[in-house]
């Protein structure tokens, strides 16, 4: 889900606080040419080099991570610490500053602003439950991206779309401006028409840019994966740790017995390095075979909804990660370079969705979307309705006499009772009942599930961590079962109710046995939405987002009664 902590909301804000200032400052002094425009530019450029300069100091701040001097690291960690020194001779670079997030949510990231000032970040959770191969496969791959200076490139990359982007504010704005500031007004209009064209090819222009920086950001992925690869001299290594990190089951015992058979353990990682740290929880799920091995099968089910989902192809354009099988099915092409047959087996994937959702998913993705965005719909088709009206459309039509004032209203008033029953429909779609008792395992290998299609759940088990290990207001958690373990959103709907939320439950929740009810979506990773909590202790927490929900609707009822009210007692 994202960092959705109110520290990072207020560092948002800064900037975008000074953004705003400047470009005010800029429209109202600066001149409608080329000069002014180039002075926005310089601005815009000044506070992303600013933002590029803050944020490693901003990391650290947000996040509880114990930094370990790297002497101890190499007596503790020997195994780690030989890839690390191996990168650093290779490479001639400093050894990159070590930490650890003591959180059970297995995750792993990187930050800093060159290759020479690199911190390299895991947690607990990866040190427990993935085994020494697949721990120093997942440290390749943040090494990966320190040795290529994604720090830097991304920065460049992402900066050229917002530099698109004040082009196109300030073109808008400066047209807005230009007839006030010029004496003739049919060249103030010229310059204006000139102005609104460059905003908006310069819109259309960001983004597109906005894609491609998407595009190329994953593919700084895959080049910190073949790393990981090229490293171990096992491309497979770090493809069983991605099994495990997005589709992994635990082996059923204790946890004493759980972190001894660390071979056969899967994990869940909502990652900020290995995953896309914008997009929504991730957990993981594993199958085991009769043998204590991983089951085939299970890894396939759970692939599916990675290559066979629409939903995956849909979040998998505006993402900065790669979809988990889609990385896995590049590192099976390497093996070869590495005399390795690949472990990790697709090929039975698409049989096994066809047995449990059909041949194609197509339908069940169209209702999806048209159901998300029903109330949308109504009020565009009103908007229509009543342009063409005001342009005189029906004039010359059958309907001419149909279209009065008195019937526009009339029609508003139907319409906004229509908008407010959609939402009505989209909360019963989102938020259906029969909440059945399930498993990590039952949930994560079901294809066909969606942010709008849910699987209604009840689970029981353990909080082990935060949903963002080391955040200090994260308000999601993390879960374990007898069989996997799953990201749980809270998401109450109003973002102050989520800060104290964080701030007073969270910690208090770690650790403690809980029966959670609630909505299992996907989009685009894993996680279950909360409708009740309690614990063992017999306190209960709900969390009323499906209620939310209903304001829209209510809200919209009462704008439709209003109409009504004047359509029946005005005068026309």
């Amino acid at each position: 889900m994202g960092l959705k902590l109110a520290t990072t909301f207020a560092i948002m804000f800064l900037f975008a606080l000074v953004y705003a200032v400047v470009f005010a400052i800029g429209i109202w002094f600066l001149p409608a040419d080329l000069f002014g425009l180039l002075i926005m530019v310089g601005f815009t450029l000044l506070i992303v080099l600013f933002q590029y300069g803050i944020s490693p100091y901003i990391i650290q701040w947000i996040y509880r991570i114990d930094w370990i001097p790297y002497e101890n690291f190499e007596r503790q960690y020997p195994h780690l610490s030989e890839a690390v020194d191996k990168v650093v001779a290779l490479q001639g670079i400093k050894h990159p500053r070590m930490g650890i997030i003591h959180d059970g949510n297995p995750n792993a990231f990187t930050f800093g602003h060159t290759k020479n000032n690199a911190r390299i970040v895991i947690t607990d959770g990866i040190l427990q439950f993935l085994d020494e191969e697949e721990q120093t496969a997942v440290v390749a791959h943040e090494l990966g991206h320190v040795v290529h200076n994604d720090f830097i490139i991304m920065t460049v990359v992402f900066a050229i779309p917002l530099i698109l982007l004040t082009i196109a504010r300030w073109s808008y704005y400066a047209a807005r401006f230009s007839g006030r500031r010029s004496g003739d007004r049919d060249e103030g209009g010229n310059i204006a028409l000139l102005l609104l064209a460059i905003a908006v090819l310069s819109f259309i222009s960001y983004y597109i840019g906005y894609l491609i920086s998407l595009v190329v950001s994953r593919i700084r992925e895959y080049y910190a994966d073949e790393h990981s690869a090229e490293l171990t001299e096992d491309p497979n290594t770090l493809s069983t740790a991605l099994v495990k990190i997005a589709y992994g089951l635990l082996v059923g015992g204790s946890e004493v017995e759980i972190k001894e058979r660390n071979k056969s353990k899967v994990r869940a990682l909502r990652g900020l390095g290995i995953f896309d740290p914008k997009k929504a929880s991730h957990f993981a799920v594993e199958g085991v075979g009769k043998a204590g091995t991983i089951s085939n099968d299970a890894i396939q089910k759970a692939a599916g909804w990675d290559l066979f989902n629409p939903w995956a192809k849909y979040f998998q354009i505006f993402s900065t990660h790669p979809l988990p099988a889609k990385r896995i099915q590049r590192l099976n092409e390497q093996c070869e370079t590495y005399g390795k047959s690949a472990e990790i087996d697709f090929s039975g994937a698409r049989e096994l969705k066809k047995l449990q959702v059909g041949k194609s998913m197509a339908g069940e993705f169209l209702t999806d979307v048209i159901v998300k965005i029903l109330p949308s719909i109504i009020f565009v088709l009103l908007l229509i309705f009543t342009g063409l009206w005001v342009f005189g459309f029906f004039f010359s039509t059958p309907f001419s006499t149909l279209t009065t004032l008195q019937n526009l209203l009339l029609l508003w008033a139907v319409g906004f009772v229509i908008i407010g029953l959609g939402y009505i429909i989209r909360t019963s779609y989102m938020y259906r009942g029969g909440f059945e008792p399930k498993s990590v395992l039952d949930l994560v290998t079901v294809i066909n599930v969606s942010p709008v299609r849910p699987v209604p759940a009840i689970i029981e088990g353990k909080i082990i961590g935060k949903g963002i290990p080391g955040y200090y207001f994260s308000d999601d958690l993390f879960f374990q079962d007898e069989t996997g373990l799953l990201y749980i959103d809270y998401r109450f709907g109003l973002s102050i109710m989520d800060f104290f939320w964080a701030i007073a439950r969270v910690n208090r929740l770690i650790g403690q046995k809980v029966r959670i009810r609630g909505w299992y979506r996907r989009g685009p990773s894993p996680y279950l939405q909360i409708d009740r909590l309690e614990t063992e202790s017999g306190k209960t927490y709900r969390n009323y987002s499906k209620h939310l929900t209903y304001i829209g609707a209510v809200i919209f009822f009462l704008i439709g009664a209003a109409l009504f009210y004047f359509w029946f007692t005005l005068p026309f």
